[in-house]
């Protein structure tokens, strides 16, 4: 017998999964008077097989949460140290399924959770899977503790996977959604019995409309074959249906107690399983908070300028939103439309108090953070980012998103491809709820926002998220914050596209040379500079394939007597060690009188490639911002790269 041990939450289970080939005992099939596939022996604790063992029809969460053709599930609870297979009855006829399960573990993150687009919803440990075996050789199975397990079936019918196979997980359920930001908090159960087992959890703070899941292990799934085709639900919405909707809560803002219950159930997993979510005390937190003063609604709660400020999702009575402001322009805030319980904050975080008003330092952009449950108001520049194909540049998060730039009273960014855009504003309270990330702010979705045909700014609140909208790339976007509009119309071309299409480059001068550096060439337009780098190889994967770095040194004070010389080359002040197999960066600077250069990341940099006629090039573009100051004078650049080649050298303007 082998041991696995299994922590996760605040539950720890041990268990063991025992395969044996020999004396297979046929379960009793007397009392079954419908076909299908049923979970039998000892393990279930039921002396005869029943219709309450059946195997509901599994549903596939990567198809659409369609059901699946040869593929069960069932949510049972199984006593330690007995044994269970699984059974196919026919008329009256059965054959034994099983398999020698073993844990499958993914690969884990320093958190300890799955990393890859495969696994990353999986749970991190305690999935166990085996080649299905049929007939009598079908190997008996069993667990070492007694609890509620989830049972996959997979026969494979359409050969999508390797092999049929079964999947057996321990439950620990829990909740995810507006409590936890989506996280997990595991339910408290009394002792588990296919009679029935209750969960319950008290003391849950939801918004008004506040949505959550039950879902177990904190996951979301369990993926069956490496290419992600098949995947098995791990959470429970709406009605208990797999997969479901979400579960929203009807009574207000408040703190609520949620209760499951389980009891074993033929048909549906959704029949095993019902839920109860009561409202314990109503939240004496604002639904609304209103801005108010000479730029807002001109100090009249009747005009349709006050402004109102938006739900941070998932929270309660805490609001946002991002404006121009004037400095000599005053206001204050209200949770009602009236002179009732208006308030001003204590002024201190980013602004100030005076004549009963608050008075931001400077004209400007600022983003608002009010919360309405300590009356706290906290104000500061705003910074507003893109997401999505048609702005991005590296990930779902602030660090690695686009920025919108002020243009006098307007923010504006311009789209760099096709494809949905998506925005948000980053709020940073100087006191972290429970809602922040790690970093302080709240997750980008939080206070997200769109526009669509009509032009106005939709804010997603408390709601789900929002339908998609589209734009193409080489658009100027445009946002009015105290209009609540947006605009599109066509920005100037770049100097370059970033595309793998080298023709924009062929009416800009370079230097050339032999060996194997062919063609160095720079351009550059207001927000980025642009790098063609050539060389002469056969192979694409002397720059794809991980060993292909390229050098790319910048003399920004056109003194050849200072800087760093390093590799043989130089002295230069700053250098870009670009790896374009994997469209990142790394700027080393150097220092007078450093023994080593200090470093730091490009942050947005982007790059394509493309086979030529004799050889391979790569272009570039970098954030003038990442590379510090550029001169407006001429300047000398120098390229050659880590495979091999002469160093190219280019007097050039940037």
């Amino acid at each position: 017998m082998k041991k696995f041990f299994w922590f996760l939450g605040i539950a720890a289970l041990a268990f063991s999964v025992v395969a044996c080939d020999k004396d297979v005992k046929k379960p009793d099939v007397n009392n079954i008077t419908e076909d299908g596939f049923y979970v039998v022996g000892e393990a279930t604790g039921m002396s005869t097989v029943t219709k309450e063992l059946t195997m509901a029809v599994g549903i596939n969460e990567a198809a659409s949460q369609t059901q699946r053709a040869g593929m069960y599930e069932k949510y049972i609870v199984l006593e330690g140290g007995k044994d269970f297979t699984l059974a196919y009855v026919k008329g009256g006829e059965q054959i034994a399924y099983g398999a020698t399960l073993s844990e499958f573990i993914p690969e884990l993150g320093d958190d300890g959770k799955p990393v890859g687009t495969i696994y990353e919803e999986n749970p991190a440990t305690g999935v166990f899977k085996g080649t299905l075996v049929i007939g009598d050789a079908a190997p008996k199975m069993k667990v070492s503790a007694t609890g509620l397990y989830h049972i996959v079936l997979d026969l494979n019918e359409d050969g999508v996977l390797a092999d049929a196979q079964i999947v057996l997980c321990p439950v620990t359920l829990g909740v995810r959604g507006g409590m936890n930001s989506w996280g997990f908090t595991a339910l408290e159960a009394t002792a588990a019995s296919n009679a029935g087992i209750t969960y319950t959890l008290s003391g849950q703070e939801l918004a008004a409309g506040g949505e959550f899941k039950f879902a177990y292990n904190n996951a979301w799934k369990i993926t069956l074959d490496a290419e992600g085709k098949v995947k098995a639900n791990t959470n429970l919405g709406k009605d208990c249906k797999p997969g479901g909707d979400n579960i929203a809560v009807t009574e207000g803002a408040g703190t609520y107690k949620i209760t499951l219950t389980y009891k074993l159930a033929e048909g549906d997993i959704a029949n095993s399983f019902k839920y109860e979510v009561i409202q314990e005390s109503a939240s004496a937190a604002p639904e609304h908070m209103y801005m108010i003063g000479a730029q807002f609604g001109g100090w009249s709660w009747d005009s349709d300028g006050v402004a109102e400020l938006v739900p941070v999702w998932g929270t309660t009575g805490k609001f946002w939103c991002t404006r121009w402001f004037d400095k000599d322009q005053g206001f204050k805030f209200c949770s009602v439309k009236a002179w009732n319980g208006d308030f001003t904050g204590a002024g201190t975080v980013g602004y100030s108090v005076a004549d009963g008003n608050c008075w931001v330092p400077e004209t400007g952009f600022y983003t608002v953070f009010v919360d309405g449950n300590e009356g706290v108001v906290e104000i500061a520049p705003a910074k507003v980012f893109g997401f999505g194909d048609a702005v991005f540049t590296g990930g779902w998060d602030f660090d690695s998103a686009e920025e919108f730039v002020a243009e006098g009273d307007k923010m504006v960014i311009t789209t760099s491809g096709a494809g949905e855009l998506r925005m948000a504003s980053k709020v940073v309270p100087t006191v972290a709820d429970n809602q922040c990330t790690p970093n302080g702010w709240y997750d980008w979705w939080k206070t997200e926002f769109v526009f669509y045909e009509d032009g106005k700014i939709v804010y997603r609140a408390g709601g789900d998220d929002q339908a998609r909208f589209n734009v193409e790339g080489g658009k100027k976007i445009s946002l009015d914050f105290n209009a609540g509009t947006a605009t599109i119309e066509d920005a100037v071309a770049p100097a370059i596209v970033i595309d793998g299409d080298l023709s924009d480059w062929d009416a800009i001068e370079g230097v050339t040379g032999e060996s194997v550096s062919a063609a160095f060439k720079a351009t550059s337009d207001s927000k980025n500079i642009y790098l063609y780098y050539k060389r002469t190889t056969e192979r694409m994967a002397d720059l794809w394939d991980g060993n292909g770095y390229v050098y790319l040194c910048f003399d920004t004070d056109n003194d050849p007597a200072t800087g760093v010389e390093l590799w043989g080359n130089g002295p230069y002040e700053m250098v870009l060690v670009a790896y374009p197999y994997a469209e990142s960066g790394h700027i080393t600077v150097a220092k007078a009188g450093a023994v080593a250069p200090e470093s730091c990341s490009v942050a947005a940099m982007a790059c394509a490639g493309a086979v030529t006629e004799d050889g391979v090039a790569v272009e570039f573009s970098i954030p003038r911002a990442d590379l510090l100051a550029i001169p407006a004078e001429q300047i000398t650049l120098w390229a050659w790269s880590n495979k091999g080649g002469t160093k190219l050298e280019l007097h050039c303007t940037l």
